[in-house]
């Protein structure tokens, strides 16, 4: 069953991260466009039954936190786990420029009030897994 589980996993991150790689060569890059060579995925368990709609809405706040501290093109994607066998509820999808950059964000005023808000669905989120990934060039 575990097996089951962590095959699945290892498929849906692996069929994102050619999406992503796809999407990027299909569209017509802006002349003002960061590449992003940085992808953070992370696994959430859901053990209070948070609103996806709020989820969405307080990262939606990051991602507008993000772009105000300068990054427009970086921030997260929100996936529901639609699997009832999972363990998890969330895979949350980071993308990033670089890690000079990721940090940059991570340690800004901006982005620590957007993630400390307590009214934030994330917090009541357990992370049960999480890697960053580097773009092959």
């Amino acid at each position: 069953m575990k097996r089951n589980i962590h095959f699945v996993l290892i498929a849906f991150v692996a069929s994102l991260l050619i999406s992503s790689c796809n999407a990027e060569k299909s569209d017509s890059p802006k002349p003002d466009q960061i590449e992003n060579t940085l992808k953070s995925v992370s696994l959430f368990k859901d053990s209070v039954g948070v609103d996806s709609k709020q989820l969405l809405a307080d990262f939606d706040l990051v991602n507008k936190a993000i772009a105000e501290i300068g990054y427009p093109d970086a921030g997260y994607r929100i996936w529901e786990v639609k699997n009832n066998d999972a363990d998890f509820r969330y895979l949350i999808e980071g993308y990033w420029p670089d890690m000079e950059t990721y940090q940059k964000i991570h340690d800004h005023e901006l982005y620590k009030k957007a993630v400390s808000v307590e009214s934030a669905s994330f917090g009541a989120l357990k992370q049960t897994w999480y890697y960053r990934f580097d773009k092959v060039k």
